[in-house]
Order: C-alpha cells, then structure tokens, then sequence
C-alpha cells in the first residue's frame, strides 16, 4: 500500500495542473531530451571514430602481413643460394685452369662447363643473377672494395677489376662483389718539386 501511495503522489507531481505549468513541463521535459540526445549524438560520433580507426589499423596491419608473407616467400631460399655460389666460383676456376692447362682436359672442361652453365641456369631461374661491376663507379651497397689500384686509365673511384662476381637476388644484393677500385697515381718526385 505504501507504494500504492508513492506512486500516486510522483504522478501528482507531474501532471501539470494549468496551461502554463503543461508548456513548463514541455520545455523542461523537451531540454532534457535535446540534452540527452546531444549527449548520444556525441558517444556515437566518438564510437564511429573508434571503430573507423580502429579499422583502419587493421586493414593496414592485414596489408603489412601479406607484404611480409609474399616477402617472406619471395626470399625463402636465400641461404641456400648463398651456398650454392661457392661451388658457381669452383667451377668457374675449373674451368679457367682446365683452359690455361690446353688441349689436354679438353672432355673434363666441357663437361665441367655444362655443369657450370646448369647450376647458373638453375639459379636465375630462382631469382639469383650475376651483375657486372667493372667499369663501374664504385658503389658500396654492392661492391667491396678489397684493394685499391694507382691508375690513369680510369676515373678515380671506378672498378678497375671484379677479384669474385657478386650476384642479386631478385631487387636484393645476396653477395658483394669484389673489386679493386681506381685511385689517383701518386705524382712522380720530379712532379712534386716543379710544383713548389
């Protein structure tokens, strides 16, 4: 009965009891809406943004996986080719000491050639090419310089000669090649004094 009592009290509070007390109650009630609707209007704009960055992260996180995954399978035998070009340069000394030893090792020459030549085959069929480098401007992401040579025939800082072969992996440097690399020849003692 006490809530009976209660109930009816709280609705004789609110019911308005002339016109002017209605439209007060209209416009109280009607504030307090707009006010709650902004407040909504406000957590649902935050929440859209959330989830649109959060979205987007990731979508950029999904993108950066099937990069690395596609970079990752891209690159899977790179260890394997780096072994493999030590026995490339074996065979290619085979072969330059088989043609400086003549005539004699003619069938053992070729037959190590056809080997050579299939190895590399097979190799730049997975991506693994040699690159040339003589001639070049020195360029240290693909050159090692091992020794420098005193020369006039070259510009300065040019690779006079290739001393091992370097080679790319797809777009990626596998093995530095090495080189001698130009440099200014000293001048000459006489020089030195006519100059001073």
């Amino acid at each position: 009965m006490d809530d009976e009592k209660v109930q009816e009290q709280e609705a004789q509070k609110w019911t308005p009891q002339s016109p002017d007390e209605t439209q007060t109650f209209l416009a109280e009630d009607a504030a307090t809406l707009a006010q709650a609707l902004e407040q909504k209007t406000k957590e649902a704009a935050e929440a859209q943004d959330k989830y649109l960055r959060t979205y987007a992260d990731f979508d950029n996180y999904r993108k950066r996986v099937q990069r690395d995954l596609a970079e990752s399978r891209k690159y899977a035998n790179e260890q394997m080719a780096r072994e493999l070009l030590g026995v490339v340069d074996h065979l290619a000394l085979a072969i330059k000491h088989a043609t400086e030893a003549g005539e004699t090792n003619e069938g053992l020459r070729q037959g190590v050639e056809l080997v050579y030549k299939q190895l590399r085959d097979a190799l730049e069929k997975f991506g693994v090419t040699p690159f040339s480098a003589e001639g070049e401007e020195f360029d240290p992401a693909k050159h090692d310089a091992v020794m420098q040579e005193a020369t006039d025939r070259v510009p300065e800082n040019t690779v006079v000669q290739v001393l091992q072969q370097g080679y790319l992996y797809y777009d990626k440097v596998l093995r530095h090649a090495k080189v001698s690399v130009a440099k200014k020849p000293e001048p000459a003692p006489e020089e030195a004094e006519g100059a001073e």
